[in-house]
């Protein structure tokens, strides 16, 4: 069984990992192990509801935020740059995740109506209707397990994960 299995020994392993290293170090702040390690066990358990919920579907979460970025939108179109940027990909993962919509019907390239050397990505009426089914399961999921949290609390998380993202966008 592994600490993610028993979350509650997650903690204060992490907090004597902390202080053993603060003094193996003679007085280094530790702190970031129990920041950090906390959110790698999040991630990757995160990643595991991903796959429970979405594998019914054939799809990973990369392709959902693709599709849900369509979804919403204006007018359901978005070049391939900017879905990538936007869904965290190379230009060669995005090209592997609009091929493979695109062969699943989910959505189409279409030349843009200003400049025909640029392409435009529209969700197909099929597209539209998955996207939210997909999206539909994951948010019930995602309900389910901020149930015990109040609005305070996760006004704090998201306030703390911006900083924190803000962080690294300073680090570069």
């Amino acid at each position: 069984m592994t600490r993610l299995a028993r979350p509650e020994e997650l903690g204060p392993h992490l907090e004597e990992s902390a202080r053993a290293w603060t003094g193996i170090l003679d007085g280094a702040d530790a702190s970031p192990l129990e920041v950090f390690g906390r959110l790698e066990a999040l991630a990757r358990v995160w990643g595991r509801v991903h796959r429970e919920v979405l594998d019914p579907y054939g799809i990973n979460y990369a392709e959902l935020a693709t599709l849900g970025m369509l979804r919403t939108a204006p007018g359901t179109a978005r070049q391939p740059g900017e879905l990538r940027t936007l869904v965290g990909q190379t230009s060669a993962g995005m090209t592997r995740i609009l091929d493979k919509l695109e062969e699943q019907r989910l959505v189409r390239r279409v030349a843009h109506a200003d400049d025909g050397r640029r392409v435009e990505v529209r969700l197909t009426t099929r597209g539209a209707a998955f996207a939210e089914e997909c999206h539909e399961a994951m948010l019930a999921v995602g309900c389910e397990l901020l149930a015990g949290l109040g609005k305070r609390e996760r006004d704090a998380l998201v306030v703390g994960i911006d900083a924190l993202l803000g962080a690294f966008a300073a680090r570069g």
